[in-house]
């Protein structure tokens, strides 16, 4: 029997979210994800892709810039990058939030 990996799906959950995100993050990747701010592009077992924000508004209400952002598994388990984290700073920040939200949401639909 082979020795798959976990797929993004499987490495999310709210509990995850909440641990890997400070509490500012939280508030503003709900309210990105709230307001629609997610549009997927690649959707894979091992990597899920998508242009997060780009709302008007003020930070608490979603309002960001436009952020390519990946959720991926590797060997150790799930990673991520946004194009808004500058260099290599692994901050869960406000756009994976909402794309983790998003994922939630698609997984509960399927």
């Amino acid at each position: 029997m082979s020795n798959q990996q976990e797929t993004v799906t499987d490495l999310i959950s709210p509990g995850i979210i909440q641990k890997l995100a400070r509490p500012s993050d939280l508030r503003y990747g709900r309210a990105i994800y709230d307001r629609g701010g997610v549009e997927f592009i690649t959707i894979e077992p091992s990597k899920i892709e998508a242009w997060i924000g780009g709302l008007d508004g003020s930070v608490a209400e979603g309002g960001s810039q436009r952020r390519r952002t990946q959720l991926f598994t590797t060997p150790n388990g799930l990673s991520w990058h946004c194009a808004g984290n500058p260099g290599n700073h692994q901050i869960f920040c406000k756009h994976c939030v909402a794309l983790a939200l998003a994922i939630l949401d698609r997984s509960a639909q399927q």
